[in-house]
């Protein structure tokens, strides 16, 4: 619940983190989004995105359905954010 998540836990997501969330946000609920499309909307490579779903997919904020599903140098295949991760953007971002 985003009453367990705070301000200074959000300060502490990195900035591709943010990048990748807000980017997740755009696409409806339930909608898995995979490797290239999330490049595209974040421009970010495969070692940025890769932090980023690692350091979103702890606090559950993102969901990785399939995380031994790989694609390339990337470390995961498609994602979701999740409702937690609609809350807290909606709330800090």
């Amino acid at each position: 619940m985003v009453k367990d998540f705070e301000q200074d836990d959000f300060d502490m997501i990195g900035q591709s983190a943010k990048r990748v969330l807000v980017a997740l946000s755009q696409f409806e609920k339930g909608l898995l989004v995979n490797v290239d499309l999330l490049h595209q909307k974040t421009g970010l490579m495969p070692e940025g995105l890769n932090d980023a779903v690692r350091h979103l997919s702890k606090p559950k904020l993102i969901d990785n359905p399939e995380p031994s599903k790989k694609f390339g140098p990337y470390d995961f295949y498609a994602v979701e954010i999740t409702d937690l991760g609609r809350e807290v953007l909606a709330k800090f971002g």
